[in-house]
């Protein structure tokens, strides 16, 4: 009797201490969405066995209808975990094997692999990021063409130049939506059905996340949910959710519970009531990268399996962010410590710091905090050998390859036994040297930085973003060309102005008529763009066709603007700023920027 009354006294403290801990962290969660303009959250922690759950703020910023802690959301890229479980659940019953080519589940899809008899993309390949193929192009994800049953070789079979390895497969890690998408596509050639319906019954019922779905669900229309909050953008503009093209890669709608679920599962030997369900030597796996040039240089951090290793706030674990319209959540697991949070926000803003949540739920969850790596003497030896300017290589977006190019660019420069890491959209860093190639961020526990070289070519790498080292005269002519393009069409354009007040803009021998006219004809898309949603932003839409039309037409221009000076014989200040125009827009040409076709 008496022992019974202690552990009844045990028990009943415990709940009154786990009580107070949730009510101090709800407060602290609290403050920080009101500072931060957030419309509400979900959460959910994991900690010795417990599951604790809450919710914060509006479900509806219209309605004004309060969040409550079983109601549901969407986690954007988070889903990618999911996907990733649901892969090497298939592996461990022997329905596929990770490390297949491709090629063996879709004949009729193809990558356009240059590596492909020595490095053919493979399961893994996709799994981890590592295929070399890009992001997603503007049409497979701001599109309101979608239905919530677009068949997935649709993303593929539309444009298959969208499969385009571009670097050895397996080497290196560039994110790929596409590349998820495709894992989609696979699980359906495997169990016949769509992936949606097979992971519903194969996946989340044995997990027992009885309030998720990998089914298209929304706040309005057929397919209802009334649990589902709404999403958000900044100043409390709603937006309920639509189908996409790339579902297998960011649609998920789940509950934080569930998601408390499923990090007790991935955190577990693999098993559900005493039978195998995923083999925990791939569990253990996930985060853990093993197949890219960083890591075979002596790098451990990195993406594998559906979870990226994160080394933040002085604590290591394993992690998955995710956006989708009008959402951002986070999902962060302490595989040897079995603690673990999720939450998501139903707003999706752009000024809000989501890292001070994370912080706030690290320290609630009284995480380890190992020591540093001590920082070595000496850099090492050839380390002038790595200072300079480095390109990203790959780049996520094809479209964006030339913006990265002047914009991503890094310079990396010696600094008494430290490395600064210099860039214009950054702040500037220092790496400090920890073991012979490998460097480590000031406020980071492990390495972070490796440095190495391919053939001749020395490269910086972090793990999830790789940099390769370029002539510094290139990077200088490609900035030098973009500020004498952008010299070029403000000079005419006021020069235009000038001869058009003087009425001198239509004679006959005027060299800059059309290059005016076309500079002019750049502002026509604006007010049809300003008027038209993002989500419209790559279908075929009226001002997506105008401005594909006038930056089309203005290569055009330049070039008759220089015949009219070659014929004129005349050299003049409007010669010069018409051919700085004519050769930035060469250069955007090579680089498929021009013209500027959203939808392609």
């Amino acid at each position: 009797m008496i022992k019974f009354f202690i552990l009844f006294l045990s028990v009943f403290f415990y709940n009154i201490s786990v009580a107070q801990e949730n009510n101090t962290l709800e407060e602290e969660l609290k403050k920080v969405i009101g500072s931060e303009n957030l419309t509400g959250a979900v959460w959910s922690t994991v900690k010795d066995g417990v599951v604790t759950s809450g919710a914060i703020g509006l479900k509806n910023s219209d309605t004004k209808e309060i969040l409550e802690n079983d109601d549901r959301v969407l986690i954007g890229s988070v889903t990618k975990t999911l996907i990733a479980t649901g892969i090497l659940h298939l592996a461990s019953r022997g329905k596929l094997d990770i490390d297949a080519p491709v090629y063996k589940f879709s004949t009729n899809i193809t990558f356009n692999n240059p590596w492909r008899e020595s490095n053919p993309v493979t399961i893994r390949d996709l799994l981890n990021h590592t295929a070399g193929i890009e992001d997603s192009r503007f049409w497979q994800v701001f599109s309101t063409q979608s239905t919530s049953t677009t068949p997935l070789e649709y993303l593929f079979t539309k444009n298959p130049y969208v499969l385009k390895v571009r670097t050895i497969p397996g080497t290196r890690f560039s994110y790929s939506n596409m590349g998820y998408s495709f894992l989609g596509l696979i699980i359906e050639k495997v169990t016949k059905k769509p992936y949606e319906t097979y992971l519903d019954k194969n996946l989340l019922v044995p997990l027992g996340m009885k309030n998720s779905t990998f089914q298209f669900t929304s706040q309005k229309g057929k397919n209802i949910d009334k649990h589902l909050a709404m999403g958000h953008f900044d100043n409390g503009k709603t937006q309920e959710n639509i189908p996409m093209f790339l579902r297998p890669a960011g649609q998920f709608t789940t509950t934080a519970k569930d998601m408390a679920k499923f990090a007790k599962f991935l955190m577990s030997n693999g098993t559900i009531d005493g039978k195998l369900f995923i083999d925990k030597a791939l569990l253990n796996q996930m985060g853990s990268p093993t197949s890219t040039e960083s890591y075979k240089n002596g790098l451990k951090s990195g993406y594998q399996f559906g979870l990226s290793y994160r080394d933040r706030y002085g604590v290591v674990g394993k992690f998955h962010r995710g956006n989708t319209t009008g959402y951002i959540a986070t999902f962060y697991l302490f595989p040897e410590q079995k603690k673990a949070f999720f939450i998501s926000f139903n707003t999706d803003s752009e000024t809000a710091n989501y890292e001070k949540f994370n912080a706030i739920l690290i320290n609630h969850l009284e995480v380890n905090k190992p020591e540093q790596l001590n920082v070595k003497e000496n850099l090492p030896s050839n380390i002038e050998e790595f200072e300079g300017y480095y390109k990203m290589k790959p780049v996520r977006f094809k479209l964006f390859a030339y913006l990265d190019l002047l914009f991503n660019s890094i310079k990396v420069e010696k600094k008494n036994n430290s490395l600064l890491v210099k860039s214009i959209q950054k702040e500037t860093y220092t790496i400090l040297p920890v073991d012979r190639n490998l460097l480590r961020k000031e406020d980071r526990v492990n390495s972070s930085h490796v440095l190495y070289k391919n053939g001749n070519v020395a490269i910086i790498s972090d793990g999830l973003v790789t940099y390769e080292k370029v002539n510094t005269t290139y990077l200088v002519l490609m900035w030098l060309s973009l500020i004498l393009g952008l010299i070029g069409i403000i000079f005419i354009f006021l020069r235009g102005f000038y001869f058009l007040f003087q009425k001198k803009l239509f004679k006959k021998h005027q060299v800059i008529t059309f290059p005016f006219l076309s500079i002019l004809g750049l502002l026509i898309p604006i007010p049809f763009l300003l008027n038209q949603s993002f989500l419209n932003l790559g279908d075929f839409t009226l001002a997506n066709v105008l401005l594909a039309i006038v930056t089309g037409v203005l290569p055009i221009a330049m070039i008759f603007g220089s015949l009219k000076i070659w014929r004129n014989k005349t050299f003049t200040i409007d010669a010069i700023g018409t051919l700085c125009i004519l050769q930035w827009a060469v250069v955007l040409i090579y680089w498929g920027v021009f013209p500027f076709r959203l939808w392609h």
